[in-house]
């Protein structure tokens, strides 16, 4: 069994800056304890996480987040699943310090991530924007010793920890396949409502759709792509301007959020109720409609663990600087319709 004498004969340090660095303990420089760390990894020392998780009651963990919620009610359930794991956690002095913004604006994440720097947060879960200068941002958080895990969506070429969300590429995909069920062989014309450009969950949820009709539908065709920004008074703008087109399409994909605004446009057109819409997610603006029918079916993402488990992997982290087996953690994603409510 590895032990820390072991460990500190490899290492070239005493047993003591050995049990400092593994118990987090501070007063080690970060590069000799995270040469020591590597070491105890790659011989399997498993540190005692009970006597951890007691010392860092000595230590308060502020953690801070970033989310594009305001006026976005996918992501109540996310704030949920982050103060369900602050409260789980809270005799272990971790708490969390939110920020929210609306829409999808790289200066303004990096307003709200300088103001939780400069709050004294330790660790950040942030819903990124698809921006270099979140990329580099990201990166120079890592650089000075905060770890980012990104939720809900991913920044892949960036140093984050890890990504906790949807496979979006699979969610596409299975709209497209759910799609392809409802048309029958017979043509189909989709329109899709996404949210921005900026989203890299929203553009990988495009590209899996693309990727199953162009293979296994020929007679499905997209007439356009459109941004919602998450913001239903636009998509409610967008779908009554293409009620009125010459060019109605038979079928909605909306890959992001809102939703309600072109469930509202639908609902009050004749030629809207005859429209398939398809959807990620339940929310208190949604369900109504998949109840009426006016949603053919939805997808979940489960956007409570979106929250939830970042929490809990930011704690871990804090430990004994262990990273996640794997880099993208993805949360669940099924079908759901009327019937199963």
């Amino acid at each position: 069994m590895t032990s820390i004498k072991k460990i500190a004969e490899i290492a070239g340090v005493s047993r003591g800056t050995v049990d400092r660095a593994l118990n987090n303990r501070g007063e080690v420089n970060e590069e000799v304890a995270e040469r020591i760390r590597s070491i105890a990894r790659d011989l399997g020392y498993k540190t005692n996480r009970a006597g951890l998780a007691l010392a860092a009651r000595k230590h308060p963990l502020k953690i801070g987040a970033v989310f594009p919620s305001e006026g976005n009610p996918y992501f109540t359930d996310v704030i949920e699943g982050i103060r369900t794991a602050e409260k789980e956690l809270m005799d272990y002095a971790v708490s969390v310090s939110l920020k929210t913004t609306r829409g999808f604006s790289a200066e303004a994440q990096i307003q709200k991530i300088d103001e939780l720097v400069s709050e004294g947060i330790q660790a950040l879960i942030l819903c990124p924007v698809n921006e270099k200068i979140i990329t580099e941002k990201i990166n120079a958080l890592v650089d000075s010793g905060i770890p980012v895990i990104t939720s809900n969506t991913d920044l892949e070429n960036s140093d984050r920890l890890c990504y906790v969300g949807t496979d979006y590429t699979k969610s596409g995909r299975v709209a497209a396949g759910l799609m392809g069920l409802v048309a029958s062989g017979k043509p189909m014309s989709v329109l899709i409502l996404t949210g921005s450009i900026h989203v890299l969950g929203h553009n990988q949820s495009i590209s899996g759709f693309y990727s199953v009709i162009k293979n296994d539908y020929p007679n499905i065709t997209v007439s356009d792509v459109e941004e919602t920004l998450d913001n239903s008074d636009i998509s409610y703008k967008i779908t009554k301007r293409v009620l009125l087109s010459a060019r109605v399409p038979d079928a909605i994909y909306m890959t992001a959020g809102a939703v309600g605004g072109t469930c509202r446009a639908l609902s009050e057109s004749d030629t809207g109720r005859n429209i398939k819409l398809f959807t990620h997610d339940i929310t208190s603006e949604s369900r109504p409609y998949l109840l009426s029918g006016i949603i053919s079916a939805t997808i979940p993402q489960d956007p409570y663990r979106q929250g939830y488990l970042p929490v809990k992997m930011l704690f871990d982290y804090s430990l004994d600087k262990q990273p996640p087996k794997s880099d993208r953690i993805y949360t669940d994603s099924y079908i759901i319709v009327r019937e199963s409510l």
